[in-house]
């Protein structure tokens, strides 16, 4: 289950990133947990996707905070309601997510369902960080 789960996780970060050595800071602190013999429960598993998902978070904050420095007024307004919405996507998501792995058979799907608040975050500090690259870019 722990070889199944790491290798899902490396797959998704490959997906994300494109090439294994441009894994990010967190993912790679992720895996290296994850690696860990005393991780290899679930309790284990579910403590780095935690620990992971608080750092994406902080990560989130401070790329959404710098992304706003560098809008217009009108960027702004546009870009807080995105952030409201997008919010309100996550949470029913990971409604969703906890309703569908909780009725589902095995201890593994725990962990999974936790996975989902991590990527979520993680794939929208990525996205914003996008934002912020292009406005660099272009200006």
């Amino acid at each position: 289950m722990k070889k199944l789960f790491t290798i899902i996780m490396i797959v998704f970060s490959v997906m994300i990133y494109g090439q294994a050595n441009n894994i990010h800071q967190i993912d790679k602190e992720l895996e290296d947990c994850l690696n860990l013999e005393e991780n290899y429960r679930t309790k284990g598993m579910l403590d780095c996707i935690n620990s992971a998902t608080t750092k994406w978070d902080v990560e989130l904050n401070k790329t959404y905070k710098k992304l706003l420095s560098l809008l217009t007024v009108e960027q702004k307004e546009k870009l807080k309601i995105a952030q409201r919405k997008w919010i309100e996507y996550r949470d029913k998501e990971i409604e969703f997510s906890i309703q569908t792995y909780s009725d589902m058979q095995g201890t593994m799907w725990i962990p999974v369902s936790a996975q989902t608040k991590m990527d979520l975050t993680r794939q929208r500090t990525i996205d914003l960080e996008n934002y912020i690259v292009n406005l660099t870019i272009g200006n």
